[in-house]
């Protein structure tokens, strides 16, 4: 019997709300004193079924046109929204590693205390929205600081986008700004940054102009601006606001290596020497910058060598390159990238000096000097596999690794040991792991 009363109870409960939701303007109400019933209670957390009902009727009563044009829908659906925004910040403040359940919420309560303000025609409905806004951007600060620590870019940046929404709005009325001016540069960088990391460029490159332009003191910002200008095609003025940048900022490496970058893709080699070079007198035991420097004079001996194996030039180029890759290994012996290129460097020299042999004639003299660059080159692949080995250890699913092992053990005839990096090889291609390395460490 009381089981049939219970559902009689509750049949009548959901009615009661369905009645509700039928009348916005009722829906209006009701959410008020659920709000003010949840927030009277002394333990809100225990109450949350309030908070919820409070909601669901404000999400309906804002919805409908009748109560739009309203001060107090937006005004009651911030505050509501604000009290459930403090349910994740108490829980942030017991655990700090505590995940928002609710990060969305202190952006809704902006934006209803926006909309309330836009609608205010009375004094104190001024005041109170703006209440609402400086409370909802202290949420939205520490909520978008919790999101960049879990590396949630894209929450934090409509977080943080929000608090300078609600920084205009207050300034344009009247009130403190909830943003410092002195702070404004820092915290416009930080959106900006959210933005690029979240993979909105255009917002980011939107907030890093509105930097450059007010000639900010962040050398990242030309550094970040330089790069959304040149990855968008305006080369150009991408260059510009580099020369701009090392003019104000000499000693900034970040700007330096955002120019290093493009120079790889524009494969402007002398500008990269002298890049490169600087960037070693500012960071002369980064190990990358000499891997970098070995792979352009790399670059410039592949060119060479093809055109003239014999040229001093070549030889040169070979040399500086090797030269540039120990370095690097000296500094850090777990430089996969220089390893991986100082086998390359033999490698390719090898290739060129059997292309150079596979297009000789048929005669006696030219077959004598083919016989000679297959031994040389057979030479330079045994030089090369130790380095593929390492490189082969230290990452398994290299494919560019396993195509050079399966070709030195084929060209060793070490069929079997080449098919078995054939195989690898097929399986990184086709998505999966290949396990264990074959050269243990």
């Amino acid at each position: 019997m009381k089981k049939v009363v219970f559902g009689l109870l509750a049949m009548f409960l959901v009615t009661n709300i369905i009645n509700a939701q039928d009348d916005p303007e009722k829906a209006l109400s009701k959410a008020d004193k659920a709000l003010a019933a949840y927030a009277q209670n002394l333990d809100p957390n225990n109450n949350e079924g309030k908070l919820k009902e409070a909601i669901e009727l404000i999400d309906f009563a804002a919805s409908a046109d009748v109560n739009k044009g309203k001060v107090r829908t937006w005004q009651t659906k911030g505050e509501i929204y604000n009290a459930l925004a403090d349910r994740d910040l108490t829980n942030m403040i017991k655990n700090p590693d505590f995940v928002p359940q609710y990060p969305d919420a202190p952006v809704v309560a902006a934006e209803s205390f926006l909309s309330a303000l836009g609608v205010a025609a009375k004094k104190y409905e001024t005041k109170d929205a703006l209440k609402g806004l400086n409370e909802a951007a202290g949420k939205l600060n520490n909520i978008g600081n919790s999101q960049i620590k879990r590396g949630d870019y894209a929450g934090a940046f409509k977080s943080l986008e929000t608090v300078m929404k609600v920084n205009d709005a207050v300034k344009k009325n009247g009130g403190d700004p909830v943003i410092a001016d002195t702070d404004m540069s820092n915290h416009k960088y930080v959106v900006a940054f959210c933005a690029s990391a979240a993979g909105n460029k255009d917002a980011a490159g939107k907030l890093f102009k509105e930097l450059y332009e007010s000639d900010t003191d962040e050398a990242a910002v030309y550094a970040q601006y330089f790069d959304y200008l040149y990855q968008g095609g305006n080369t150009a003025e991408a260059w510009k606001v580099f020369d701009k940048g090392q003019s104000k900022f000499p000693a900034s490496t970040e700007i330096l290596f955002a120019g290093i970058n493009a120079k790889i893709v524009e494969k402007d080699y002398d500008a990269l020497k002298q890049m490169l070079n600087k960037a070693i007198e500012a960071e002369p035991n980064n190990p990358s910058i000499y891997s970098a420097l070995g792979n352009v004079y790399m670059s410039l001996f592949n060119e060479e060598y093809a055109k003239d194996n014999n040229s001093v030039a070549a030889k040169d180029y070979f040399d500086e390159s090797l030269s540039y890759f120990n370095k690097a290994i000296s500094i850090d012996a777990s430089q996969f990238d220089a390893i991986y290129s100082i086998g390359s460097l033999y490698f390719n020299k090898a290739v060129e000096l059997i292309k150079i042999a596979n297009a000789l004639p048929m005669d006696k003299e030219s077959q004598k000097k083919y016989k000679v660059l297959t031994e040389e080159s057979k030479g330079l692949m045994v030089t090369a596999l130790p380095y593929f080995q390492k490189t082969e250890g230290m990452q398994p699913n290299d494919i560019n690794t396993l195509i050079a092992l399966s070709e030195i053990y084929a060209r060793q005839s070490e069929l079997e040991i080449s098919q078995e990096f054939k195989k690898r090889l097929e399986k990184v291609r086709n998505g999966q792991d290949v396990g264990a390395s074959y050269f243990k460490k």
